[in-house]
């Protein structure tokens, strides 16, 4: 007689892992992006010179005509893979496969967003692409060979320098670094920077902030390469790599700072679209899932935004 082995269905469901995407909301926000938007259109404010002192020699003064001007930056469509719900294999399940499903879509196609976020936040203006500085350690990103330099106080306090004479704390908004785990050690490696971990201030960690350096609200990302989405090249003057783009050995991982009202965002609703009984399908449910996004620096001349890369050793 054969023997019935008794299974028991756990509701423990051992979910894929995402890296931590909070750090995209901290910007600013266009509201009504339809499902049709390809782009944002947005103002930009013209020059009027500088003020001056002193009686004018001659009356009537010179009129200025105030010219202002626009930019756009594009909205594209961020979509997960089509799944199809197979219903015979959800009556030996102790949890809700189709609702798992739908979440699993929407956060891979947040962690796209971030990935769009992070490369478009990017500055390439030159001057703001800084490099670090410290000792020769290892990188743990896939694909990178070589070493890095570690980043050190010096590094940090050359981003900080660099922030205020860009004027933008009158902007209000909160300053942001969003950092890599290699970067983060680094961090906690400065006896002179104290986080939240060891003040125990647990407010901050709640909104995915790790710490506090400067001023600054340092966040954390890893992608499964363990970069935060944000790599350059290794070229003399360094140009960063698009989302798509595949790993290079000698690229230098970007740890990013920006002010959050100097970077900005379009983010559709996130759009579900579910064929129950799909004809073909054997009664099978199909579910879907997209939505609208753009992100970019708020001012083309990308002040408010600062690539510290982690130099090749």
């Amino acid at each position: 007689m054969s023997q019935i082995n008794p299974v028991k269905y756990s509701k423990e469901l051992q979910k894929v892992l995402f890296p931590n995407n909070s750090f995209y909301k901290k910007s600013i926000g266009e509201t009504g992006v339809a499902d049709n938007v390809t782009s944002v259109e947005r103002p930009v404010q013209g020059s009027i010179g500088k003020g001056k002192k002193g009686v004018p020699k001659t009356l009537p003064l010179a009129v200025k005509t105030a010219l202002d001007s626009s930019d756009s930056y594009g909205v594209d469509l961020v979509y997960a893979d089509p799944l199809l719900i197979q219903n015979p294999t959800d009556y030996a399940l102790n949890y809700n496969k189709r609702a798992t499903k739908q979440a699993q879509q929407a956060s891979v196609i947040e962690t796209k967003c971030a990935d769009i976020a992070a490369v478009n936040w990017g500055p390439s203006v030159a001057a703001q692409i800084l490099k670090s500085t410290g000792s020769v350690r290892a990188s743990n990103v896939v694909g990178l060979t070589g070493n890095r330099k570690a980043i050190q106080k010096v590094d940090m306090l050359a981003v900080k320098n660099l922030l205020m004479r860009m004027n933008v704390d009158g902007q209000g908004g909160e300053m942001c670094m969003l950092a890599t785990p290699d970067a983060y050690t680094d961090l906690l490696a400065i006896p002179e920077f104290v986080d939240y971990e060891k003040t125990g201030n647990s407010s901050k960690l709640a909104e995915g902030i790790i710490g506090r350096i400067l001023g600054i609200n340092i966040y954390y990302r890893s992608t499964e390469e363990g970069h935060t989405g944000l790599l350059y090249t290794n070229a003399a003057t360094p140009v960063k790599k698009s989302t798509e783009d595949a790993i290079a050995a000698t690229d230098r991982p970007a740890n990013l700072f920006w002010n959050s009202n100097m970077v900005c965002r379009a983010e559709g609703k996130l759009k579900a679209i579910v064929n129950e009984e799909a004809p073909g399908y054997m009664g099978g449910t199909i579910i879907e899932a997209q939505v609208r996004f753009g992100a970019s620096t708020a001012r083309q001349d990308q002040k408010g935004v600062i690539a510290l890369l982690e130099d090749n050793a």
